[in-house]
């Protein structure tokens, strides 16, 4: 196992507790996971979010979860797709969060970047996002918005999030990305081991398993499957 791979699943494992239940960028900075790697976009029909909040949204994710050395990300694991999915589903009552916050986003952005979102360049948009990471909106940020800067920024943080790490039948966790990220060696017939069972709340500080495909039972249902 090489030193960057633990890294990254250290963070994982560990951001909850660092951040009392709530990611926010100043823990996903401090692993330089905003340092994103471009990755080519992917075709996607949207259901629950237009194609203008679908590709905001798809770039939010890979720079909360980006690509980079220490392995695959947002991108890959087409955490997009599942939110897009679950705004249609066990997601529902956010997705008029979404429709304003995005909505506010872009304002935003045009308040303190002369630019919507998807317009700035990386540079920039590193900057927006660290701007809304504080415990009061900035100033740029739009005064009749339902919700505030950081409260919109950590529900994409956590969705994202659900959408690398959910089962792939979701929708993201795209051909198991997230769960090869973290040795996980994937569904089980009637439930999850440990760490990922309800049954058990500890995330053990010891290595995982070297990750092998589930190749049992219900294998059919995995989203993805060839």
């Amino acid at each position: 196992m090489t030193k960057s791979r633990f890294s990254r699943r250290s963070f994982i494992a560990s951001t909850a507790q660092a951040t009392g239940g709530v990611i926010t960028l100043g823990v996903l900075s401090r692993t330089g996971a905003l340092d994103a790697q471009e990755v080519p976009p992917f075709e996607h029909e949207w259901r629950h979010l237009d194609a203008h909040q679908g590709r905001t949204v798809d770039a939010l994710t890979r720079m909360i979860m980006p690509s980079d050395d220490n392995g695959p990300g947002a991108a890959e694991a087409r955490v997009v797709v599942y939110i897009d999915r679950a705004l249609g589903a066990h997601r529902s009552e956010y997705r008029e969060s979404y429709e304003s916050g995005l909505a506010a986003f872009d304002q935003y952005c045009l308040n303190a970047h002369e630019a919507p979102f998807l317009d700035l360049d990386a540079r920039t948009q590193r900057r927006a996002l660290m701007g809304m990471d504080r415990p009061r909106s900035p100033g740029t940020w739009p005064e009749d918005a339902p919700m505030g800067a950081r409260d919109f920024l950590r529900m994409v943080v956590t969705h994202t999030m659900e959408g690398m790490f959910s089962d792939p039948s979701y929708g993201g966790n795209y051909r198991e990305t997230g769960w090869k990220l973290i040795r996980f060696p994937g569904r089980a017939p009637f439930g999850y081991d440990p760490p990922f069972s309800e049954f058990d709340m500890t995330i053990p500080e010891t290595e995982y398993p070297e990750w092998k495909p589930y190749d049992g039972p219900m294998k059919s249902r995995i989203i993805g499957e060839e």
